[in-house]
């Protein structure tokens, strides 16, 4: 028995584990944020409750992968907390791909005071991507296009949708504001999108409000002729069944990416100072003015210190032009590829 810990990331990783999970054969341990997108798959699954605390959590997991006494236990996210303590106290063989960092070394030192537990150290590749990292690691080559698994009624909405022609999905947000490309320059590109003949669907969550009510009142009129759409804090498998029949992708470094080029879609991701060769989707086109500084690791550290910190005043995603975004966008629409 295998089993994997994955309850440290954000959605955009767990979204990249998808199509690897897809093809691992054994226990998996998920956040209950994600259960909405991973109660479609046929996974085993046991659930961290973010209801409970984290102490009641660990115990009650912990009793149930001795239970289950698997052979190896691996880790998917590098210097996760929640990861590396359930490693140290679950049986089995710990494999993990060690980052450097700080905590997983002294997540090490715990281990080595009991040698039948001596980790396996998988050595971190600076650029390859989360799923590159994980499916090497795991020995599971994923298949992409991944064909995620749809709510019926998502799935008749968006075909619906999609039968009156190709449509681009644009995602101005993301869970951290200073990683957002300006929504003015978003709202300009998209008009031009709207010219070409290829209609709008926005992507905003829940805690997008502000930019909701800015985009409802911006495309007014290309709302009430069906030209625009905006999913406003909707369940993730709605926005799965939309994005994976767009035409194409145009967002900032999120989830919604993830999902985009995973699903097979062409794919731009606009990128500041975040790690593109980590984080990059698959089929995906980078956006980005690649600054000596960048990219750095301080928006780890917060966005406070993001905007503290940085001596450029985070030109690395500031000074992306309108002009450069929709020369991408436009070589796309009017080149050799045929619209759908």
């Amino acid at each position: 028995m295998k089993c994997a810990i994955s309850v440290s990331g954000g959605l955009g990783e767990m979204i990249m584990l998808l199509p690897i999970f897809q093809k691992f054969t054994g226990k998996l341990v998920l956040s209950s944020h994600y259960i909405e997108l991973f109660t479609l798959y046929d996974f085993d699954i046991i659930w961290w409750n973010e209801k409970e605390s984290n102490t009641k959590n660990i115990i009650r997991i912990t009793k149930e992968l001795w239970k289950i006494n698997p052979e190896i236990v691996y880790g998917t996210y590098p210097n996760g907390r929640r990861i590396n303590m359930l490693l140290t106290l679950s049986p089995g063989k710990k494999i993990f791909c060690d980052d450097g960092n700080y905590n997983l070394k002294r997540f090490i030192s715990i281990l080595k005071l009991t040698p039948k537990s001596l980790p396996i150290k998988i050595p971190f590749h600076e650029k390859k991507s989360y799923i590159e990292r994980n499916s090497q690691i795991l020995g599971i080559n994923p298949d992409i296009p991944f064909d995620f698994r749809e709510k019926e009624e998502f799935r008749e909405e968006s075909e619906r949708f999609s039968e009156k022609g190709p449509f681009a999905v644009i995602h101005p947000t993301s869970k951290y504001k200073i990683k957002r490309w300006d929504i003015q320059k978003f709202a300009s590109v998209s008009k031009k999108i709207l010219k070409e003949g290829i209609r709008v669907v926005f992507v905003l969550g829940k805690e997008d409000k502000q930019e909701f009510e800015y985009l409802k009142s911006d495309f007014s009129k290309d709302i009430e002729s069906e030209k625009v759409k905006i999913i406003f804090g909707s369940d993730i498998n709605k926005i799965i069944s939309f994005t994976k029949r767009c035409f194409f992708f145009l967002g900032n470094d999120s989830a919604v990416a993830h999902i985009a080029g995973i699903s097979g879609r062409k794919t731009f991701v606009i990128y500041g100072f975040t790690r593109h060769y980590h984080t990059a989707p698959p089929n995906s086109e980078v956006i980005s003015l690649f600054l000596p500084c960048s990219p750095c690791y301080n928006f780890a550290k917060g966005e406070i210190a993001v905007a503290r910190e940085c001596k450029v005043g985070i030109a690395c995603l500031k000074n992306i032009t309108e002009e450069m975004v929709w020369s991408r966008v436009k070589s796309f629409i009017s080149g050799e590829n045929q619209r759908p």
